[in-house]
């Protein structure tokens, strides 16, 4: 499913009515619809009085905007239905949008019941409010005279128990970024129009923006996005296009040879774990080459269906691999980078790296803060070092590393630096943090919309690193590969999350990854 950020609003508002002939004011009235849709699809709206009063309705809080126009539409059709409903405006109706003005007209003529929200106080009355005050144009920080409403809106929800919703995205979140500002509320649910904001994938905004209901704009509106960057959403769905079935005639040697490089004197789990993901993720063939020190306890703990070396003593390595994933557990000497620098150096074919690998790598990058405060993406992010045909799987502190940025300063352009990493590197970037992401070379960014809390434990990451690599190991594609990798993971530990929320570990979620593979293939129910 497509995301769209507020550039990518702005963009449909203006070229559908260009290059479409469907004008705003039908935008508008489909999005209304959608709105009542929405809220017919969670409640009964005829039995709005259950467990309240006989005189309930629906309240629309309005700004004076094409959010609150929006509102006004559904507030319009809910009346036609003959669903009770309230209107109170927000802001100064003198200085209103053209499309506001010609709702409000037709409010005022269908004799809708509006007040403005200073002179609004029947409360006890209200079954579900619906929020328009703001939109996706919102930047920066709200109003205190906004501040004070929201918080009033806040603690009558507090007092009356009724459901709050957002029309298109919360009042007071960016809807590229997923920040908040002071004063935004937590909503019950989000309507949002013709695909999802990015902003409601991204925290906090997805904290606060509740059940997010996509309603359809009745307009063909991909078409005008043309070849425009895109974000996509990760889920079944998707994975389902990516997934193969085996040939019947399918064996070791088709499926793959898989080497895991990783393991030092303190850190033998976690190349263990990534080379039985490698396995369970269907790798025809896996093997783990570790320092020679740590070999034999090696050898007694992986299961036996990994083969297992010494990255010391075996001259070919790295013969008749499709596949080479190292990082995990590798420790970070002087003697470990210039191993690595030696594999980069030595291997040619696909590579993930992770972990320590990543470590060793150093700066790669360095991003020019004036210019991405600006927002002015081509001189953002410059490039120190190359970078071979890879998967990079990073999370926050080691990509804070590889590009030199603060977390903080990752966290508030999240998307946008992935997306200029992997194109200014040409590699496949697993950025692991909540959401998890990962950004092609084209500029194509994924967003995982699965997986819990339960998997923030040691060796998740490593879980993941051998899951992409026993995909690659298949003939996927390293973007096919890293797609597919992220959802049969958060996928997994979603299974487990069924019958404990946490305490499920890293070996639990690896040894369920077939589950997922059979689900996405329709082998069972």
């Amino acid at each position: 499913m497509n995301i769209l950020t507020t550039e990518d609003a702005r963009f449909i508002d203006r070229e559908v009515p260009k290059q479409l002939g469907i004008s705003l004011e039908i935008l508008m009235e489909n999005a209304g619809r959608g709105i009542v849709d929405a809220l017919w699809g969670e409640y009964d709206l005829f039995s709005l009085n259950n467990g309240r009063s006989i005189n309930s309705f629906v309240l629309f809080i309005c700004g004076t905007g094409n959010n609150g126009a929006d509102g006004l539409v559904a507030a319009r059709h809910l009346m036609e239905q003959g669903v009770p409903a309230q209107i109170v405006l927000v802001g100064d109706i003198n200085k209103c949008s053209d499309l506001f003005a010609v709702q409000i007209e037709r409010c005022k003529a269908m004799g809708c019941s509006i007040d403005m929200y200073d002179e609004f106080n029947d409360w006890s009355n209200v079954a579900i409010a619906v929020e328009g005050i703001m939109g996706t144009g919102f930047t920066g920080r709200l109003r205190e005279v906004t501040i004070d409403i929201l918080n009033d809106i806040d603690t009558m929800r507090s007092q009356y128990n009724f459901d709050l919703w957002a029309i298109d995205v919360p009042a007071g979140l960016d809807a590229t970024t997923g920040h908040v500002t002071e004063g935004t509320l937590t909503y019950d649910y989000t309507v949002t129009f013709g695909a999802i904001k990015q902003g409601l994938l991204l925290y906090p905004g997805k904290a606060i923006g509740g059940t997010a209901v996509v309603a359809p704009l009745g307009a063909p509106w991909q078409q005008v996005l043309g070849e425009r960057v895109r974000t996509i959403t990760i889920d079944s769905d998707l994975a389902e296009k990516i997934i193969n079935y085996r040939t019947p005639m399918a064996h070791k040697g088709v499926n793959g040879n898989t080497l895991i490089i990783g393991g030092s004197n303190d850190m033998i789990g976690a190349p263990i774990l990534a080379a039985e993901a490698a396995v369970h993720s269907g790798a025809g063939k896996v093997t783990l080459a570790v320092p020679q020190i740590i070999k034999q306890i090696v050898q007694s703990r992986v299961i036996p269906e990994v083969m297992v070396t010494s990255t010391e003593t075996n001259k070919e390595l790295f013969d008749c691999r499709q596949v080479v994933a190292m990082g995990p557990g590798l420790g970070r000497t002087r003697e470990i980078c210039n191993l690595v620098e030696h594999i980069l150096d030595a291997y040619e074919g696909a590579l993930v790296l992770d972990a320590d690998a990543l470590y060793a790598l150093g700066h790669v990058g360095c991003v020019n803060k004036d210019a991405l405060r600006d927002g002015d993406i081509e001189f953002a992010y410059t490039v120190e070092k190359e970078l071979p045909y890879c998967v990079m799987t990073p999370h926050l502190g080691e990509f804070s590393r590889l590009i030199d940025l603060p977390i903080k300063w990752i966290e508030r352009h999240y998307i946008m630096l992935a997306r200029e990493f992997a194109k200014a590197h040409q590699v496949t970037l697993v950025l692991k943090g909540i959401p998890s992401i990962v950004a092609l070379p084209d500029g194509t960014v994924y967003v995982n919309t699965i997986g819990n809390a339960g998997m923030g434990t040691g060796g998740m990451g490593d879980v993941l690193t051998g899951v992409i690599a026993g995909f690659i190991s298949q003939g996927y594609s390293l973007q096919d590969s890293a797609v597919l990798g992220v959802y049969v993971h958060s996928r997994s530990a979603d299974i487990l999350n069924e019958t404990k929320s946490w305490g499920y570990t890293p070996s639990d979620v690896s040894t369920s990854l077939g589950f997922v593979v059979s689900e996405l293939l329709g082998d069972y129910e």
